[in-house]
């Protein structure tokens, strides 16, 4: 399968993604390329970061919507609400 990484949070928000084809077919590989320290590794897979391979259609059903501020997904401060600014007098 020639398909894409994708960096899930611990709220199931997607925080990244990139091509098998780049980091090699294991979810260790993918860790590696976004966390190249072992011991964030290591407090990321403990607090529950996962590393899934899925094709393009899932990404674009599960990835497109979180990288692109599209989701539903509140925790780590994701999503920004809109507050109007003051005018300012010329």
């Amino acid at each position: 399968m020639k398909g894409f990484w994708i960096r899930i949070a611990p709220d199931g928000c997607v925080h990244g993604s990139v091509h098998e084809e780049y980091v090699g077919p294991l979810a260790e590989d993918a860790h590696k390329e976004f966390t190249p320290r072992v011991a964030d590794r290591r407090k990321e897979a403990a607090a529950g970061w996962q590393h899934q391979l899925v094709n393009g259609a899932d990404w674009d059903r599960r990835a497109k919507p979180c990288l692109t501020g599209r989701c539903n997904h509140t925790a780590l401060g994701r999503r920004v609400k809109d507050v109007p600014l003051p005018e300012v007098a010329s």
